[in-house]
């Protein structure tokens, strides 16, 4: 299989949004891609793939495949392409919780508003928060408190009407 069949595989789904493709078939071609010596676009799309199929639990990963998730989606946000901003956004939720990597908020905080550049609303939703709120840790300030970035965040997810933002918004009586 080849990888743009493989992607047409993946984007094979029913009603309800479930995928109906041949998964497993269009992994292999992931993982096989993702593996190649090359660097190339083809491998990059790789391997944003196989890091989804793992995170999604579409196939069975490794043991360690929190980390291998982490380092995948990482590689991807940071090609300079940026042919998948999504990966921005899953690497920094990697960030945020400790997941595959050490919890580090102040480089969540990054990729989140990179992500939230490119239209993702759970990213400026994530933002925000975290401005809104600032973060400090044994004495140290890991991100600094800025309410004025903070509704500009909130701003841009509830112009998008996402929920958790509306919320957030009326909750701390943040004006739209």
């Amino acid at each position: 299989m080849t990888l743009s069949e493989a992607a047409k595989q993946h984007k094979k789904v029913d009603k309800q949004g479930k995928l109906f493709g041949d998964v497993k078939t269009a992994y292999k071609c992931f993982e096989a891609y993702a593996n190649s010596n090359t660097t190339t676009r083809n491998q990059i799309m790789a391997k944003y793939y196989k890091a989804y199929y793992i995170s999604k639990g579409f196939v069975e990963g490794p043991p360690d495949k929190e980390k291998i998730v982490a380092d995948l989606f990482k590689e991807v946000a940071d090609d300079e392409a940026n042919e998948f901003p999504d990966a921005k956004l899953r690497y920094g939720i990697c960030l945020y919780n400790g997941k595959g990597v050490k919890k580090d908020l102040s480089e969540a905080l990054k990729y989140f508003e990179q992500a939230a550049e490119n239209g993702y609303m759970v990213a400026m939703y994530n933002a925000g928060k975290l401005y809104y709120e600032g973060v400090s840790e044994i004495g140290k300030v890991v991100v600094e408190k800025n309410v004025e970035k903070a509704i500009y965040y909130m701003r841009l997810a509830n112009y998008h009407n996402y929920g958790l933002a509306i919320k957030f918004c009326k909750d701390n009586n943040i004006s739209l």
